[in-house]
């Protein structure tokens, strides 16, 4: 399969790059590497690339600024950087850092330990559920909020300055100082003079790229401030939302095995994938203030929110909205029983399920008493839900709750959407092949007669033209032409015969020599005017098989007439034939153009022709092979070949030999010495030096081809071969003339 495209690793180390390949071939992406942004400019000026990947730990940030500025201004690619992985800790100094939510434990100890400013960038999300400023204070952690990045450096330089000045006042360590708690303490407040701290959790709306932005300009301010910023988004969703809005995207050393799938997923054809809608969320709860907190976190994350205290009223939305066909994606409910409404949260949930089978639910549960929350969580599990939180709610864990549902929604609904374009494209595709198989139909009723009119009138043509030389070769070009085109007409009805299963094979007695006699008699003028070396080389004697002499005759015909065609002037075709085993191989070898590795695993689709093939064909539509290799497997054997480019080809069939089958000497300049029949070995003959073997049709399994049935019912049947007649009555049946 070919790859999606290719990536361009810039600085990647050893390491980075072994860790990557994996996920990225698994993407079907191919990965090169440059050691510097010089070269990966000359890069990306000479060859197309789908991403490029630069590793900041080798890449100094003045070329860093230059391959964003390219990719700004050029466009065409993704743009991903790889950071070392960035410590936590805030007494190390460094640039902007991702922090994850819920935050790591023991974290705000290392951030009390610190005397340094500390800035928290919080996604508006947290911020306004007040997730971050709790687990500050739970930490006793002194601190000051802003809904803005406007101010803050003033703000904090104003408070690092009482800080320091609150630091220098004297301490007074006497018992009634103490007692009266007068003392200047650290972090006092009583005496501080509007102290409020060195931390800030900062409301900040914007993407990691923005934030990086912000962060140099504090420090530029600030050289020995630490900022982070605080978000609950998955870090691939993150960071496709940021290769979508045209950013680089930012991602840790730890996270780059996922860079293949962030790039597949921000490179997805709006064609292949549904666009995700506004998501309508219904809260249902009898605690309104809970409920207006909840709604505004997520209003703030971009939710359509609607709420209600009364089930009666959630149950009849629902309804009103799935009729509307514009219905909710999912319904947070709480689980203890609503005061304004006999349905507890479990069942009004089941309610809403039977109305649109589509809705994911959410069940917010009571944390006590202990064994009615185990109750509640009991239940939605049992009724299939898909989260149960526990009350008081945590926003942040809420919004990761509906996040997973909604995401889990989403791809239900769009394997739905897929399945039925599937089906759709499969209807076109049948009425398509129905076309084909008509048109195939009509080919042969309206076009084979008028053909067997015209050759008929052309042959009685050139009989009568005999004394004009002049008309006579117009005769002769008709009578060729109209033969040329009998033959494309006969592939394209003997195609559809075969996909319709109507081919017709008779089962008789096949003289193989006789056949091969047959064709070299019609074949060797041609290939005298190419001045090709045409010879046979058969057994002494070969014996009576079971087939249809026409049809294999027309599979003989078919390889003597490709080797004439593909092969120059001067050049050698012979057809060979020996007896291996079970098994009789004829094959027709030539001194041909030859067929590369590439094409040969293709040459039995039909249609299918070579370039090199194309440049020296003068008419067909490349079924032969197609047809020849249907015949012989109808027949209950196998095609093969053996090819190099530039050297030549050797297509050989296989045929079962019956049991007891008689043998019938080979006429006379056909036949080649017993010495130099190749012994039977019990295999296909090796392929000669260079050369590759086609693999075996996917439909038969293995490599191997079954032995032909030592018995067989009476009468012909299709892919089975009977033993042919045997006695004195038995009569050689003559091939019966072409169509």
């Amino acid at each position: 399969m070919p790859p999606k495209g290719r990536v361009l690793l810039v600085g990647g180390d050893a390491t980075l790059l072994g860790e990557m390949t994996p996920s990225m071939s698994g993407r079907e992406y191919e990965l090169a590497t440059v050691p510097d942004a010089r070269q990966a400019g000359v890069k990306l000026a000479t060859e197309a690339f789908a991403a490029l990947i630069v590793d900041y730990a080798r890449v100094p940030a003045a070329d860093r600024e230059v391959l964003a500025k390219l990719q700004k201004d050029r466009g065409g690619f993704l743009l991903v950087g790889v950071e070392p992985t960035p410590t936590l800790s805030p007494s190390m100094p460094g640039p902007l850092r991702r922090l994850p939510w819920p935050l790591p434990a023991r974290f705000l100890d290392q951030v009390r330990a610190v005397e340094v400013p500390v800035i928290f960038l919080v996604e508006p999300a947290l911020y306004v559920s007040g997730g971050i400023q709790t687990a500050l204070r739970q930490s006793g952690i002194q601190f000051f909020q802003l809904d803005g990045e406007l101010g803050l450096v003033d703000m904090m330089r104003e408070q690092m300055a009482k800080l320091e000045q609150h630091r220098a006042k004297p301490k007074k360590t006497g018992f009634w100082d103490r007692l009266s708690g007068s003392g200047g303490g650290d972090g006092g407040a009583a005496d501080g003079g509007g102290l409020l701290g060195h931390i800030a959790a900062v409301k900040f709306a914007g993407a990691a790229a923005e934030a990086a932005q912000v962060d140099a300009r504090i420090r530029q301010a600030l050289p020995n401030a630490v900022v982070y910023h605080v978000t609950a988004v998955d870090v691939v969703r993150a960071a496709v939302a940021t290769l979508k809005g045209g950013q680089t995207a930012v991602v840790s050393r730890e996270q780059a095995v996922r860079i293949a799938e962030m790039l597949t997923d921000a490179a997805a054809d709006s064609k292949s994938t549904a666009p995700r809608e506004k998501e309508r969320l219904l809260l249902v709860d009898n605690e309104m203030p809970t409920l207006s907190r909840l709604s505004e976190t997520l209003i703030a994350l971009g939710y359509e929110v609607v709420i209600t205290t009364k089930g009666e009223e959630a149950l009849e939305l629902v309804q009103k909205k799935f009729a509307e066909k514009n219905p909710f994606h999912l319904a947070a409910i709480g689980g203890s029983a609503l005061e304004t409404t006999k349905l507890s949260g479990a069942n009004l949930a089941l309610k809403m399920k039977e109305k649109d089978k589509d809705l994911r639910l959410v069940l917010m549960v009571d944390q006590f008493p202990a064994d009615a929350a185990l109750k509640g969580v009991s239940r939605a599990v049992e009724l299939g839900l898909d989260d149960a939180v526990l009350k008081p709610i945590d926003p942040a864990r809420l919004v990761l709750s509906i996040q997973r549902a909604l995401e889990k929604r989403f791809l239900i609904v769009e394997n739905v959407r897929l399945f039925e374009a599937a089906k759709e494209l499969a209807a076109k595709l049948a009425q398509v092949n129905g076309f084909q198989t008509k048109f195939f139909a009509t080919v042969a009723h309206d076009v084979k007669n008028p053909l067997t009119a015209i050759l008929g009138y052309s042959e009685v043509l050139g009989m009568r033209l005999k004394d004009k030389p002049d008309e006579l070769k117009c005769a002769a070009h008709i009578h060729n032409a109209a033969k040329t085109l009998n033959l494309l007409v006969s592939d394209l009805v003997d195609l559809a015969a075969i996909e319709s299963g109507k081919l017709r094979v008779e089962i008789g007695q096949l003289d193989l020599a006789q056949v091969i006699s047959d064709v070299k008699s019609r074949v060797e003028i041609v290939a005298a005017r190419k001045q090709l070396t045409f010879s046979t080389n058969l057994p002494p004697a070969l014996p009576l098989l079971a087939g249809d002499p026409h049809r294999i005759g027309q599979v003989v015909q078919n390889l003597c007439t490709n080797a004439v065609q593909y092969t120059k002037e001067g050049g050698k075709m012979a057809v060979e034939v020996r007896i291996d085993g079970d098994w009789i191989i004829v094959g027709v070898r030539d001194t041909g153009i030859g067929i590369s590795k590439e094409d040969l695993p293709r040459v039995w689709e039909r249609f299918f022709q070579t370039k090199e093939a194309q440049t020296m064909r003068k008419a067909g539509f490349g079924l032969g092979l197609k047809i020849a290799r249907e015949i012989v497997q109808m027949h209950g054997g196998d095609m093969g070949i053996e090819s190099e480019l530039g050297v030549g080809s050797f297509f050989f069939f296989k045929l079962p030999v019956p049991k007891g089958a008689a043998a019938v000497p080979v006429p006379a300049g056909t036949a080649v010495p017993a010495a130099a029949v190749p012994p039977p070995s019990g295999t296909v003959p090796p392929p000669a030096a260079g050369l590759v073997p086609t693999p075996p049709p996917a439909a038969r399994p293995g490599n191997a081809i079954p032995p032909p049935p030592a018995t067989a019912p009476a009468g012909p049947v299709l892919g089975h071969v009977p033993p042919p007649p045997t006695g004195p009555a038995a009569k050689i049946p003559k091939p019966p003339p072409k169509a």
